[in-house]
C-alpha cells in the first residue's frame, strides 16, 4: 500500500476540499479528530476474481454503483466465516474495507450535517452524528434500503444461526461497501452513496430530532396519557460473542413496537422508534397530539427544521 501523508494541521478541510471531487484523498475521523489523508489509489485491493457477471451487475443496480473493479464488490461481502471454510477463494475479506469504510462514512456524514444545520453547536453534530453511523442505523439501512442479507457471502455455521440478519453483519457489509465505493469511485461517489441510502435517517432528523433518541421521545409524549412504556426482552440469538436481542415496547399492555439489536439498550431503542408512529396516531386520536416536543435547556443546541432538540439520553 503506498504510504499515507497525514496532516493534523488547521489546513487539513482545505485539503479535504481539494481531494474531494477527484484523486482518492480523504478527510476522516480518528477518534474525535479530523486528519486529511492524501494518497494514491491502493494498488493491494483484490483483482481478477472470479465473478459471475450477472450477479455483478446485479448487485451493482442494487447499491446504485458501477465498479470498474467488480472484485472489490466480492470483497465487500465476503464474511470471515466464509473466507474461513473456503480458503481457496480469491477475495479477501470485508473487515481492511469495513476499517477504511467506517473512516470514509464518518467524514462524509460529518459535512452533510454541518451542511444541513448551520445552527447547530458542534456537542449536538457530534451526538448525532454517531447516531447515524451506529449499528442500529446502518443494520437497518442495510436492510430497508438495500437488502443486503441475500448477498453476504456467509460460512455454513453463520448462515445457520441467523447470519444474514444478524445487525453486526449487516452493519459491516454497508461499511465495507463505502469503503469499495471509495477506492473504486472516489470520495464524491461515496458520498453520493451515503447521502442517498441514508437519505431517509437525513430526512427524519431534519423532521423530528427525536428520532435519534427514541426511548426518551416516546416515554415523554406517551406517559401523560397512554403510560409508562415497558420493555421486555422477548428473544435472543446468535453466538456469545456476537448475540443478538429481540425487545417488544409496550403500552396499556399493548405490544406496540419490536426491535432488534446486539445489545439490549439498542434493541429497546429500536422498538421505541418502531412504536413512535403509532403512539402518535393514538394521541392525535384523543385530539392532544404534540407538535413538537421541546425540552428545557433545547435552545442552547439549537434546533432543526423548526423543531425544539430533545435530550439525547437513553
Amino acid at each position: 500500500m503506498p504510504e499515507l501523508a497525514v496532516s493534523l494541521s488547521p489546513t487539513s478541510c482545505q485539503t479535504y476540499r481539494r481531494h474531494r471531487t477527484r484523486g482518492w484523498g480523504a478527510c476522516v475521523w480518528i477518534g474525535s479528530g479530523l486528519i486529511t489523508v492524501a494518497s494514491e489509489r491502493p494498488t493491494d485491493t483484490p483483482t481478477g476474481a472470479d465473478l459471475p457477471a450477472g450477479d455483478v451487475a446485479a448487485f451493482e443496480a442494487v447499491i446504485g454503483v458501477h465498479f470498474d473493479d467488480p472484485a472489490l464488490l466480492h470483497a465487500a461481502l465476503t464474511h470471515p466465516s466464509f473466507a474461513n471454510e473456503h480458503p481457496e477463494d480469491p477475495a479477501p475479506t470485508n473487515e481492511r474495507l469495513e476499517f477504511l469504510g467506517d473512516a470514509i462514512l464518518g467524514a462524509i456524514v460529518a459535512e452533510e450535517l454541518y451542511a444541513r444545520f448551520p445552527q447547530v453547536q458542534e456537542g449536538r453534530l457530534t451526538e448525532w452524528r454517531s447516531a447515524l453511523v451506529c449499528g442500529p442505523t446502518l443494520s437497518r439501512v442495510a436492510v430497508d434500503v438495500l437488502d443486503l442479507g441475500p448477498w453476504l457471502r456467509l460460512g455454513r455455521g453463520e448462515e445457520q444461526t441467523g447470519g444474514r440478519e444478524r445487525e453486526g453483519n449487516l452493519e459491516r457489509a454497508y461499511e465495507a461497501i463505502v469503503g469499495a465505493v471509495y477506492l473504486d469511485r472516489g470520495l464524491a461517489t461515496a458520498g453520493e452513496f451515503v447521502r442517498r441510502t441514508l437519505g431517509d435517517e437525513f430526512e427524519a432528523l431534519a423532521r423530528d430530532p427525536g428520532v435519534l433518541n427514541p426511548k426518551g421521545t416516546l416515554q415523554q409524549i406517551a406517559q401523560e396519557h397512554l403510560g409508562r412504556p415497558e420493555y421486555r426482552l422477548v428473544g435472543q440469538s446468535g453466538p456469545e460473542h456476537d448475540r443478538e436481542f429481540t425487545v417488544e415496547v409496550y403500552l396499556q399492555g399493548e405490544a406496540l413496537g419490536r426491535g432488534q439489536a446486539g445489545t439490549k439498550q439498542e434493541a429497546e431503542k429500536n422498538a421505541a422508534r418502531q412504536a413512535l408512529p403509532k403512539v402518535r396516531a393514538r394521541l392525535r386520536e384523543l385530539g392532544d397530539a404534540p407538535a413538537g416536543i421541546e425540552q428545557p435547556g433545547a435552545g442552547e443546541h439549537g434546533t432543526a427544521g423548526g423543531t425544539a432538540v430533545p435530550g439525547s439520553g437513553s
